[in-house]
């Protein structure tokens, strides 16, 4: 009928316009959404851009960090330490307890102090903080320079296992393996036990050199016998020009041989031919020498030239 054919045009005119309509909303909120997202990033890098004109930047602490901080407060129980960004720290418990009381005592407000990020929040939203975690590491990254440029350092045996010395490097200790101890130490130790071979030496003052650091492993080995090859040909040179033939030293056996024995004077050893280690005959100097007997000497030839 008229009636049913004139309607259905408008109604397909209506469903074309309505579904345009969609089509240009699906179409064109994307490119708005876009256009948004850029508008946003361009306002973020503005910001970022103008914080970092205006020095105000934020650098936030990071878990296993070494920072620099200030101390802001102390109590006995604790230190609240600022460490930039506007944040702040506490060294509390275990960690407050550690410092020795010398060092604590030393502390005053607006002091600045190393200190180590151990986690980023505690239950009160703190920052927990380590200073003797922060000197350990700044003492690792001294130790990996000392092997790196082979240098020597000065320090004290500071105890012992059964295996060697401990050596102090700041906060660290560092393991001397009994096989790195030097050569004229080695020949003084005696005793069936640790205690007894070692326990004179702990205060002693040695030279060492660092010759294997593994941080994850919290592994420092030193050596004294490598510090003490360098030392040696020095103190040598020193003893070749003070000694004069006739002169009486007192030394240490160092070593046996079929022809005589070695004896060490003031780090330098020299050589006792076998016809002169006793008015008698013998087979073998192991006939009265033992390794590490003390005894006295006369020096009856110097070959400046060769170092002998």
């Amino acid at each position: 009928s008229p009636h049913l054919f004139l309607t259905r045009p408008h109604l397909i005119k209506l469903e074309c316009i309505t579904a345009m309509e969609e089509s240009k909303v699906l179409f064109e909120q994307p490119a708005e959404e876009e256009k948004t997202k850029e508008g946003s990033s361009e306002n973020q890098e503005s910001m970022e851009a103008l914080l970092e004109k205006e020095g105000l930047g934020f650098d936030f602490p990071k878990t296993g960090e070494t920072r620099t901080g200030v101390i802001a407060s102390m109590s006995p129980t604790e230190i609240l330490v600022s460490v930039g960004a506007k944040s702040e720290g506490i060294i509390k418990g275990r960690e407050f307890d550690q410092i020795d009381s010398e060092t604590s005592s030393s502390f005053e407000v607006g002091q600045e102090i190393p200190v180590y990020i151990l986690r980023l929040e505690d239950e009160n939203g703190n920052l927990v903080l380590s200073y003797n975690r922060a000197r350990e590491e700044m003492d690792w990254d001294t130790a990996e320079k000392l092997q790196e440029v082979d240098e020597i350092f000065d320090s004290k045996v500071m105890g012992f296992n059964k295996g060697g010395l401990l050596v102090g490097l700041g906060q660290l200790r560092g393991f001397v393996p009994a096989s790195q101890i030097g050569l004229s130490r080695r020949l003084s130790l005696s005793g069936d036990t640790p205690e007894k071979r070692y326990s004179e030496l702990v205060g002693e003052p040695v030279s060492v050199r660092v010759i294997e650091v593994d941080r994850s492993r919290r592994r420092l080995i030193l050596s004294e016998r490598m510090a003490l090859k360098e030392t040696r040909e020095s103190l040598k040179e020193k003893l070749l020009d003070e000694l004069q033939v006739g002169d009486v030293r007192t030394g240490r056996v160092t070593s046996l041989a079929d022809f005589g024995a070695f004896v060490n004077i003031d780090g330098a050893d020299g050589l006792v031919h076998m016809s002169e280690i006793s008015w008698e005959r013998i087979q073998s100097p192991n006939d009265v020498l033992k390794v590490g007997q003390e005894v006295d000497v006369e020096v009856i030839s110097i070959d400046r030239d060769r170092k002998r």
